[in-house]
């Protein structure tokens, strides 16, 4: 199918080479996920090696000097290739320009020190043990600030990691970002807990509910929002997540607690929207670098919609009653205004995962806070609760009481994740962005849609035609102006 939209010799042979290196890529992906999930224990040690030595083997095949010369050639002359040739020639180049900067032992290094601090992290993160997880941010963050130096950067060494997930995202746009938005969410945020009628909690949250009526409630759900059950599945984890090991096996994981099914409820439909963005990409573009995503603010805006914008409204809310109230018995109390109150609560929480879409805001700036901190050297690491402590009380006015609920809650630093937490604030606005995009498209209003199957059928079909099928033949910039006429519009 490939060479029905890649005509160019040099693309081609480009195209065969490039299978190796996305192979690799899916067996990583596949280790993580079992990671994740099944991977017994005490084969941390074992899995970090295996990991580190995959990684090693994907570097030397993308700074191959042949590879490389291969990627060159066909950049030199991308004005002469059709648009999904250019969009190969831009990825290669993107790839290869970052991968050349970094040396191979560093790649194993990192793979290494990223596996065995993602065990750690998840041991201190039940025992509520900073100290158990201190050394290994440590030797994270150290690690981080060597990558940075090996890309290079102009201003600040963060600007070089926020690029590996948002293409040439600064310090500087982040800065006028926040320094937009911040004040404008703490406006909102003191407007709402001035009213009348503002309810800070709901007694919903503390009901233990049955946690296998749950699970199947969650089945459910993902069956209505167009579950392709041939190439997906959904699995439990400690944080949960969406990986894809192509465009044929996509599977998301969910969490499950004692009481607040809403965390389960909401993070099952976020992952799910990243599912659905990755079996939406154009078939073929497949085992090329055209498949996946490109912009993780863009990845994030697909989660961000089914969470916020179909998760969270009334009419959706309403189909679940019923199954809500086979959650526990004292869940039948609860009228539907109860669950729509629930699932809507805005209000200074601790968890950023849960958080609603007005303070979720807040939790993504101090961690870039803490981020840029690390990296420039006016944070060390063993001050980082301290500091998480006190930005928490000055912008959610909430204490934090442990480690867990605190510093230790996101996986992602762990796994040497850094510069990614941005994405999250900039695809909540982009998620709006498209609601707004398809409500005037339409001439329709996301509850006349999101209450009925056909209408969220409707809905993922625009997703689809706008953002999924386009995998990542444009760059992030241009596929958000031709679909929708703007980059970020805050």
């Amino acid at each position: 199918m490939a060479d029905q939209i890649f005509k160019d010799k040099d693309v081609l042979v480009l195209l065969q080479k490039y299978r190796k290196i996305w192979a690799l890529s899916a067996a990583s992906s596949l280790l993580g996920w079992d990671r994740n999930t099944y991977m017994p224990e005490k084969a941390a040690g074992n899995r970090a090696e295996i990991e580190a030595n995959i990684s090693g083997l994907m570097h030397s095949l993308v700074t191959d000097t042949e590879f490389v010369k291969l990627v060159n050639k066909i950049w030199e002359k991308k004005d002469k290739l059709n648009e999904y040739e250019r969009g190969v020639a831009r990825e290669t180049k993107r790839l290869t320009d970052l991968e050349t900067k970094l040396p191979e032992d560093f790649v194993e290094k990192w793979a290494k020190t990223t596996a065995e601090s993602f065990m750690i992290w998840q041991k201190a993160k039940k025992t509520n043990d900073f100290k158990l997880f201190e050394p290994y941010l440590q030797k994270v963050f150290d690690l981080a600030k060597e990558r940075a130096e090996y890309y290079g950067y102009n201003n600040h060494p963060y600007d070089a990691l926020l690029n590996e997930y948002e293409p040439d995202l600064t310090v500087d746009d982040l800065e006028q970002y926040f320094g937009t938005i911040i004040p404008a969410i703490k406006q909102i945020f003191d407007e709402i807990r001035n009213s009348s009628d503002y309810r800070p909690d709901s007694p919903l949250e503390k009901i233990a509910y049955d946690k296998e009526k749950m699970r199947k409630l969650n089945f459910k759900i993902i069956e209505f929002l167009n579950r392709d059950t041939g190439r997906s599945r959904m699995d439990v984890s400690a944080h949960p997540f969406t990986t894809s090991m192509g465009i044929n096996d996509v599977r998301i994981t969910t969490w499950y607690h004692p009481a607040d099914f809403r965390r389960s409820f909401s993070a099952t439909i976020h992952e799910w929207g990243h599912a659905l963005h990755a079996l939406g990409c154009d078939p073929r573009f497949a085992y090329t670098p055209l498949e996946g995503h490109n912009s993780y603010a863009i990845a994030e805006s697909q989660s961000r919609f089914m969470e916020n914008v179909i998760g969270r409204n009334q009419e959706f809310i309403k189909l679940w009653l019923n199954d809500f109230y086979k959650l526990g018995e004292d869940f039948k109390k609860y009228s539907l205004e109860d669950y729509i109150h629930y699932l809507n609560m805005v209000r200074a929480s601790l968890i950023r995962v849960e958080a609603d879409e007005v303070t979720y805001h807040f939790h993504i700036y101090i961690r870039y806070l803490i981020e840029k901190g690390l990296l420039e050297g006016s944070i060390k690491v063993s001050d980082v609760p301290e500091v998480w402590e006190a930005k928490f009380k000055e912008l959610l006015d909430i204490k934090v009481p442990d480690y867990t609920r605190g510093v230790l809650q996101d996986v992602h630093w762990s796994e040497g994740y850094i510069g990614y937490f941005p994405t999250y604030s900039m695809g909540t606005f982009m998620a709006m962005q498209i609601a707004y995009n398809f409500e005037n498209a339409y001439g329709k209003s996301i509850s006349e849609v999101a209450g009925i199957q056909e209408g969220i059928i409707e809905v993922i079909k625009y997703l689809q035609e706008k953002v999924h099928r386009y995998g990542s033949l444009y760059s992030p910039k241009e596929l958000m102006q031709k679909s929708f006429g703007a980059y970020l519009d805050t």
